[in-house]
């Protein structure tokens, strides 16, 4: 284990998001003003990504996510998969939006039955390759689980 992010992680499920996966989700938010907080920092390189999409209002800083909270902004990022059923409880727990980029498996988790008002899950066509170790990729699909975003007219199951 070891301290990314002021989160205390497995380093081998803190992968970075590539631009294709930034590029899937944030077609879904049209609007360039939009406030994003990437949370899960890593090596700090997302805010760059999410920049060169036109989006200027992100905010990417080196704090804990779990007692630090930016309430006018729309949590978007991929936190650590080993933490990833606290994260959700977090975020859920605090009744803002979000969207999390997740292994596809998180959806048969029995603690998201609490949670599934206002769920949607956005499936990518491709299985991402992440930044950081593209030979060493997880061995599973990625989603985003998206709440209170309201996509595509509220579906709940959306395709690319």
């Amino acid at each position: 284990m070891s301290f990314q992010g002021r989160v205390l992680t497995n380093k081998m499920d803190n992968y970075n998001t590539p631009l294709e996966g930034w590029k899937d989700i944030l077609s879904f938010i049209p609007d360039k003003n939009t406030k994003i907080w990437l949370p899960f920092y890593n090596d700090g390189k997302a805010k760059k990504l999410v920049n060169s999409l036109g989006y200027k209002k992100v905010y990417h800083k080196n704090k804990d996510y779990f007692t630090y909270w930016k309430d006018d902004h729309i949590l978007i990022d991929n936190p650590p998969f080993s933490l990833k059923k606290d994260v959700i409880d977090y975020a859920f727990n605090k009744n803002k939006p979000f969207c999390l980029l997740l292994p596809f498996d998180t959806i048969e988790r029995k603690y998201l039955k609490n949670y599934s008002d206002g769920l949607q899950i956005v499936i990518p066509q491709n299985r991402y390759k992440y930044i950081d170790n593209p030979k060493a990729n997880p061995p599973f699909k990625s989603i985003w689980m998206c709440w209170r975003i309201n996509l595509k007219n509220g579906e709940k199951l959306i395709f690319l």
